[in-house]
């Protein structure tokens, strides 16, 4: 009972303690998985690239057609063609690119795929699209009217300033931008691709920004972290770079602290009671093993070798009196329930610190620590009134005390016999009595 109350007691700052180790945790955990996240979107990114860049071969090896100046469709690849002309074959190409990054890319983060080429010699260009959407045929009408779509895009995409840089970096990777007309948040993956170090084509993929999103979410619910998208706390807040950009640009993410706070405290209050739950399943078979059934003392075959290390302690030794006629007249059952009737008496006169022990069938040994003689007396004639106050199972209960203090240097069992000749006494004397060994009287 003692260890449940100083359990009750402890409670908050266990609780606390375990709260913020568990935070803490998860949340280092969390800033650890911040670097991960950063190298497989780094992963994502480069495998995107990658199968991009194999469309280089296809194009530069393409046979070509003629087709007349309009928009045509071949294999679900719409076509614009702006001067009747040969005219490269690269539909299949197109395809074959689309279902290559289909395997790195969910279809439906997958905008638009695009080839747009320009003839130097001719001084007019070609577009592929896959889809061919109504914004890009108006797209293309305007800039018959100023300039080439491949040197629109270019500047439309801010690299023109790095237009020349194409031959170093090989490929460019846009940041989010919305799209005209369509109003889509998208970001772009742009391959050049020069014949003669002059640029006649790019390789355009245009993934929307969700993209990102399912990146970081997918990474979050896979390493069971709590990092989102979402604009958190300034000290929560990371940048993750992303590869093949202009300027550096990042990925902003964060770590959902209120998220985190929550996943704490229900970890924290499982881990705390089941920990309770497993104390309080220790105490009882503590219990079992270190208490009496039918009383609650403490059992002697459990606590008699623990008493070698007692020392100035004071002891007492009760017997119930006339025990015997009580089992014999009324039977063990009632003989059983007057045993728990005192033993529950004396448990009530004696401190909370005090230890009782069932001795014997109807023995008691209490052993009191740090009282005085006087007291020590008042407590032994106390216990033994208050057992006779009141009739037991219809019967008139006493008991006889016998008792002793402990010497110095002197074995708790040498005070106990000497309690035992007491009780012995007290017996011989007419019982329902209190007696003190005489060693104690002279102390």
């Amino acid at each position: 009972m003692n260890d449940i109350k100083k359990l009750w007691f402890l409670k908050p700052w266990l609780f606390s303690v375990l709260f913020l180790g568990i935070y803490s945790s998860l949340f280092y955990y969390n800033v650890l998985s911040i670097g991960i996240l950063e190298k497989k979107i780094n992963i994502k990114y480069q495998d995107i690239v990658d199968i991009t860049k194999r469309f280089h071969g296809y194009y530069i090896n393409s046979n070509t057609v003629t087709i007349e100046e309009g928009i045509h469709n071949f294999n679900n690849v719409g076509i614009i063609v702006n001067k009747t002309g040969e005219v490269k074959v690269l539909s299949p190409a197109i395809n074959l690119l689309s279902q290559s990054l289909l395997k790195a890319i969910d279809k439906k983060y997958i905008w638009t795929i695009a080839v747009i080429e320009k003839l130097h010699d001719k001084n007019t260009g070609n577009s592929y699209f896959l889809p061919l959407r109504d914004i890009y045929v108006k797209f293309n009408d305007k800039t018959l009217h100023d300039s080439l779509m491949l040197d629109r895009i270019v500047k439309l995409e801010g690299l023109d300033k790095t237009y020349k840089g194409f031959h170093n970096d090989d490929i460019r990777i846009t940041e989010v931008y919305t799209e005209d007309s369509s109003n889509e948040r998208v970001h772009s993956v742009i391959y050049p691709i020069y014949l003669k170090s002059k640029l006649v084509s790019v390789i355009i993929v245009d993934i929307k920004e969700g993209w990102n999103e399912s990146l970081v979410t997918d990474f979050s619910d896979k390493r069971w972290v709590f990092i989102t998208r979402d604009k958190g706390f300034d000290w929560a807040t990371f940048n993750i770079k992303v590869p093949y950009t202009l300027n550096a640009p990042s990925l902003m993410v964060s770590i959902d602290i209120f998220k985190l706070l929550s996943v704490s405290f229900y970890i924290s209050s499982a881990i705390y009671l089941f920990s309770i739950f497993l104390y309080c399943f220790y105490l009882k078979i503590n219990n079992i093993r270190c208490n009496d059934r039918m009383t609650g003392f403490f059992r002697r075959d459990f606590i008699e070798s623990k008493l070698n290390r007692v020392e100035g302690a004071s002891f007492l030794i009760i017997d119930i009196d006339h025990f015997k006629q009580v089992n014999d007249n009324h039977g063990h059952d009632v003989g059983d329930r007057v045993i728990q009737v005192v033993t529950q008496r004396i448990k009530e006169s004696i401190r909370e610190n005090d230890i009782a022990i069932r001795w014997g069938g109807e023995e008691f040994v209490i052993v009191f620590y740090h009282m005085k003689h006087d007291f020590f007396h008042q407590k032994a004639e106390m216990i033994r009134e208050r057992i006779e106050s009141e009739r037991i199972e219809n019967m008139h209960i006493t008991i006889s005390i016998g008792g002793s203090k402990q010497q110095y240097s002197e074995l708790a069992f040498d005070a106990i016999k000497r309690a035992d000749m007491a009780l012995y006494q007290s017996k011989n004397t007419g019982r329902n009595r209190v007696t003190l060994d005489k060693n104690e009287d002279n102390a």
